[in-house]
């Protein structure tokens, strides 16, 4: 029987610290690319007082901030579900072990979302923010991720030495 509050469990704490992570990323690659993703003409926006200047680094800062606790929230909701699904195939997924196990969950799930479903952004963005974003650092975070899962999962092993295939 798939232990899904373990699951749960090692999913949303995976999860905040995936999503912390991934937070600060973009907000870096947002900075690093930023002649190339923002058109000039949003830096400025206009109200009854006329136009004012948005400056650089405070967008930054908001997209720091705002990257943290979107990636901390995202962080959340996706653990559980991630969380779910590892519990309820865990006996199913390739692998020897719980960190394994969740590196090749992690994989199919960044090959699913960042590379397939995410390719849409290259339309977008760009050829190299998909190939930096999705592919590249999704491949990282995603890993990362599916590391962090199995460590959790087996931290939040039952007392009494249970077997970490439940």
């Amino acid at each position: 029987m798939a232990d899904y509050g373990r699951g749960i469990k090692a999913g949303i704490v995976s999860g905040i610290i995936y999503g912390i992570i991934s937070g600060i990323i973009i907000a870096l690659i947002v900075a690093a690319m930023w002649d190339t993703i923002v058109d000039y003409s949003m830096y400025t926006s206009y109200s009854t007082m006329g136009t004012l200047t948005i400056e650089f680094g405070a967008i930054f800062i908001f997209m720091l901030i705002g990257g943290i606790i979107g990636g901390i929230i995202g962080g959340i909701i996706g653990g559980i579900i991630f969380g779910l699904i590892y519990a309820a195939l865990y006996n199913s997924i390739p692998g020897t072990t719980s960190i394994m196990k969740g590196i090749i969950l992690s994989v199919i799930f960044w090959i699913i979302f960042s590379v397939l479903i995410g390719f849409g952004n290259m339309s977008i963005y760009g050829a190299t923010y998909f190939a930096v974003v999705n592919v590249g650092i999704g491949l990282l975070t995603s890993l990362l991720w599916g590391f962090l899962l199995g460590k959790f999962w087996d931290k939040f092993a039952p007392l009494g030495g249970a077997p970490a295939t439940s």
